[in-house]
């Protein structure tokens, strides 16, 4: 079999329409996932032990289930008890659930890693207690959690690859779709891993850069 990608070209705007789906649906389930997760690192965090108890039960089923069971729990589980999301919205909350989970574990180990004395200098300076989360541990936790964010946050766009399974129009299900059409499997799957690997590498870079312009001090 000979290796012809011409046929392949005139489908890239397709590729490409599809990968911002991917990009989408990772940037709001990260955005949403990531503000879940710091109410659920506080509620581990609090002194009341109901909290912690619903923190730590919710944090250890999401974590110790794949998110394609998760995912189909939504779309199919719901659905038959006429509870139903699209495609879309299904993702949207199966990805932002999982990655609450594992950002609130980001959030306590990063914060933990603040440095006993900075809060304690806080608590001698008379700063209240939110002052002393905002101005003195909550930036260098956000330094000290930036690369397993980064982290986090190629997974999450990598796992969106799971919508194909229930028909959203993301990168893998317009592979698989073109595949079907051109049978040009190994050029088709080829590019798709390329425009994977180049967006995973993009987000990377950006990250190295925020975080030698953002933390310079």
């Amino acid at each position: 079999m000979t290796l012809y990608f011409g046929d392949i070209l005139p489908y890239l705007p397709v590729m490409l329409e599809a990968l911002w789906v991917s990009i989408y649906v990772t940037l709001i389930s990260f955005a949403a996932g990531g503000v879940l997760g710091i109410f659920i690192y506080l509620a581990k965090a609090s002194r009341f032990r109901s909290l912690k108890l619903i923190s730590n039960g919710y944090i250890e089923v999401i974590r110790n289930t794949p998110l394609l069971v998760q995912l189909y729990l939504i779309y199919f589980g719901l659905g038959s008890i006429g509870i139903n999301f699209n495609p879309l919205w299904s993702v949207l909350i199966g990805m932002t659930l999982n990655n609450s989970a594992y950002t609130a574990e980001i959030f306590r180990a990063g914060i933990s890693a603040v440095p006993k004395g900075l809060r304690e200098a806080g608590t001698a300076l008379g700063m209240p207690f939110h002052q002393t989360f905002r101005y003195v541990i909550l930036k260098p936790g956000i330094r000290n959690v930036l690369p397993a964010l980064t982290n986090q946050f190629i997974v999450l766009f990598l796992f969106s690859s799971i919508g194909s399974v229930i028909a959203l129009g993301e990168l893998t299900s317009t592979l698989q779709n073109l595949n079907s059409q051109t049978l040009r499997t190994l050029e088709i799957f080829s590019v798709g891993a390329l425009l994977y690997f180049l967006t995973s590498a993009a987000i990377a870079v950006a990250s190295r850069i925020t975080e030698r312009l953002a933390f310079r001090w």
